[in-house]
């Protein structure tokens, strides 16, 4: 019976493996074939169809080229034309005028004519009429469409040939203003007259760049053009050289060439005359079919083993368990029944048959789940769609008008909110409506916007009639925030009168710098031009040794005259409010370090956060004065009673006071021993017995502790704060930093 099952499993093996390496073979010749055909015709297929490419593209062209020169001539001899142009001799009629512009309008509102504009010339009128209006062929031709070739000497001669329609070659055109240019375009003007009318033609501007993106499908790196009978260019798309030019005069018919590296496929229309050249070059074709020739051969190299291969292993692993695992998959669409084989690969296969239909049930009712959510989201998206049409909006800064702009600062007192009965944000907005009333009311074509909170910025443009200038602009301007004084501290920078829009961001810089001028007081302040002043040292080397000395020992009766000094001394030098803040910080960071070396608890200053936000809120020489007096009072009294406290009587108590007290310092087992006048081993054994935890690992735990505490709540440096703490160098405070929390002392601030 063995010898049986044997013999059939070795003849299934075989005959599965014959069969798959027989469609392998098969397949591999049809690929072949295939190949073979392929990389013949690939060259003739591509010219051909190129060709008929190039053939519906002249078609187009020359359908387009006398379309428009029927509905052109048949635009001349209307009667309504006729009627304007003979009018020439008479005065001008602005009425007959502007129903022509009206008409042009509509006329060229139509896409399929691939018009940009069309141009009524009167050559002894010295005037032209086009869809924006009238004017001159000189403003027309060097402002509105200017170009290196068409000026108005360009079209009188072109108007005294015998010609009624001609097409020239296509140029870039722009708009050329004082502040700038715009391009118009690759644009390709059209000639329409009477024959021996020299006073009276149309000129139509053809937007070339569209009219080659409607008719000519592009390939890849090709360059098309148009040349007249004459053999001149007329239009060109894509990079090229024109060495070949002076061989494209000579040719007729249809037809293809080399040339160099090119290849060239050319047709003359025989209506115009016109020759449409398409080039691309060979490399075009070579190289897919040189990467054709490595993929193929990859590609047969990779089947062959890899078909090879799974034939082996398929005929090996499917010749007995075959049908029952077909069986299997046939009941997918009910659980299958739990069976055994002695086939191990069956069972394994049948086992992964009911996981598949596990995962089967679950991810439908998954996906069920998801496009009802997903139906849900498609509708509320559709729901909120908001379209809206946006048209180019020429802004008024890009006017030729001179212009000023004003900058007001302005800040909410802090202690005046209460008095508000609106949020501050609102208040904000307030003043700046506010202002926009007022200067749109005397000033009609001002722009006010708010472009921070606290920042409002004005753009006033002088009248021809009301020159602007600073004194009669800000006067009413600060009569009018006067009464707002009780509740914001307004500062005011006025910039110089400007000409030409591209300074504005220049000369907003200029204004931003001139309300940093601002100094202390609740006045408002205008400023009109940077006035630098030379300011003192403050503080002084001796002053700051004299100040750090006196915070230590928690002499306020030195502190805070000293500080009080400083300050007068900054204000009669007329300093920045900003650099006073910056003194000011500097003393609070002296004050906090203090803080933090001794350990020190200052009532009503628990949360350092408090100092600093407490320091913003000062604007005036006597509110820093203040301050300071209740903060360096309450840290001086911090530190006596500190010295008062009575000494602990306990071992533990006394080791845990010094190290509280020591941080930045040493805090080693044989220095705390020595200080208690015992051994190190008892004092460790002594204090892991009584806290549960080891005297270093203590030491370690509370200096991090008041390093995250510092870093949270200050602004300190890292430096400082690992100076503070009891490390020299950062590195090694950074690593025991990151090994307690899990993050860089850099990470961890950012974090919170």
């Amino acid at each position: 019976m063995n010898r049986v099952k044997a013999s059939y499993n070795t003849s299934l093996f075989f005959a599965l493996s014959a069969s798959f390496i027989g469609i392998i073979a098969l397949l591999m010749s049809f690929n072949l074939l295939t190949y073979m055909y392929f990389h013949q015709n690939a060259r003739t297929e591509l010219i051909r169809n190129t060709s008929l490419n190039l053939n519906a593209t002249v078609t187009h062209y020359e359908k387009h080229f006398q379309q428009l020169k029927i509905y052109l001539m048949n635009y001349i001899f209307r009667s309504d034309t006729q009627t304007l142009a003979e009018s020439r001799n008479r005065p001008v009629n602005y009425e007959m005028f502007r129903q022509v512009q009206s008409d042009l309008q509509s006329a060229l509102n139509n896409p399929i004519l691939y018009i940009n504009n069309i141009i009524y010339y009167f050559r002894d009128k010295d005037l032209l009429i086009d869809k924006n209006g009238t004017r001159d062929p000189r403003t027309m031709f060097s402002k509105l469409y200017v170009s290196s070739t068409y000026q108005p000497a360009f079209w009188n001669e072109e108007m005294d040939k015998r010609q009624s329609f001609h097409i020239y070659a296509g140029e870039p055109f722009r708009e050329q203003t004082a502040f700038g240019q715009t391009s118009l375009g690759n644009l390709m003007p059209v000639l329409a007259k009477k024959e021996y009318d020299n006073q009276f033609a149309f000129i139509a501007l053809l937007d070339a760049s569209s009219m080659y993106a409607e008719f000519h499908q592009p390939v890849e790196n090709e360059w098309f053009s148009i040349f007249d009978p004459q053999g001149r260019l007329v239009f060109a798309a894509g990079d090229r050289s024109d060495e070949s030019d002076s061989k494209f005069s000579e040719l007729t018919g249809q037809g293809s060439m080399v040339l160099g590296d090119s290849l060239y496929l050319y047709k003359r229309a025989k209506e115009s005359g016109y020759l449409y050249v398409d080039m691309i070059p060979i490399r075009h074709i070579t190289e897919p079919i040189k990467r054709l020739n490595f993929i193929f051969v990859m590609i047969v190299i990779i089947s062959l083993l890899l078909s090879l291969t799974l034939s082996f292993l398929v005929a090996r692993r499917f010749q007995n368990p075959l049908r029952g695992l077909v069986q299997a998959i046939e009941e997918l669409g009910s659980r299958p029944a739990p069976r055994q084989s002695r086939i191990k690969e069956f069972n394994v296969l049948f086992h992964k048959v009911q996981d598949l239909f596990q995962s089967h049930r679950h991810i439908h009712r998954d996906l069920d789940a998801k496009n009802s959510l997903l139906q849900h989201y498609a509708y509320i998206s559709r729901l909120k769609m908001i379209s809206a049409d946006v048209a180019n909006i020429r802004m008024a800064i890009d006017s030729d008008k001179p212009y000023r702009l004003i900058l007001l600062h302005l800040v909410l007192n802090e202690q005046s909110q209460a008095d508000i009965a609106i949020e501050p944000h609102r208040a904000y907005a307030l003043i700046k409506e506010m202002i926009q009333l007022h200067f749109s009311a005397n000033y009609p074509d001002s722009l006010t916007f708010q472009i921070e909170q606290d920042r409002i910025l004005t753009v006033l443009f002088e009248q021809p009639e009301r020159p602007l200038l600073a004194d009669e602009v800000i006067e009413p301007l600060t009569a009018r925030l006067l009464p707002e004084t009780l509740y914001f501290y307004f500062t005011i920078g006025v910039s110089p009168m400007r000409k030409d829009a591209s300074q504005f961001a220049e000369t907003y810089d200029h204004v931003a710098e001139l309300v940093n001028q601002r100094t202390l007081g609740e006045h408002i302040q205008v400023f009109t031009e940077m006035t630098p002043t030379p300011l003192p040292l403050i503080p002084t080397l001796a002053q700051e040794q004299e100040l750090a000395t006196n915070l230590n020992v928690g002499n306020d009766t030195i502190c805070i005259p000293l500080v009080n000094r400083l300050m007068e001394q900054l204000e009669k030098a007329n300093a920045p409010a900003q650099q006073v803040r910056a003194l000011g910080r500097q003393i609070v960071e002296k004050a906090v370090k203090v803080i933090y070396a001794q350990n020190l608890s200052v009532a009503g200053y628990e949360n350092p956060k408090k100092v600093y936000e407490q320091l913003n809120q000062c604007y005036t020489l006597e509110q820093y004065k203040q301050f300071f007096q209740q903060l360096l009072s309450a840290h001086a009294q911090s530190i006596r009673s500190k010295k008062t406290e009575a000494e602990s009587d306990y071992m533990v108590t006394f080791v845990k006071d010094y190290i509280q007290s020591h941080l930045g310092g040493d805090l080693s087992l044989d220095l705390l021993a020595q200080k208690l006048n015992i051994t190190s081993s008892y004092l460790s054994t002594y204090f892991k017995e009584k806290t549960g935890v080891n005297l270093s690992e203590y030491t370690h735990v509370l200096r991090m502790e008041k390093a995250m505490e510092m870093l949270q709540n200050t602004d300190l440096k890292i430096q400082d704060i690992a100076a503070l703490v009891g490390y020299l160098t950062v590195a090694p405070f950074n690593r025991a930093f990151k090994r307690h929390t899990g993050a860089t002392p850099t990470e961890y601030r950012r974090q919170r």
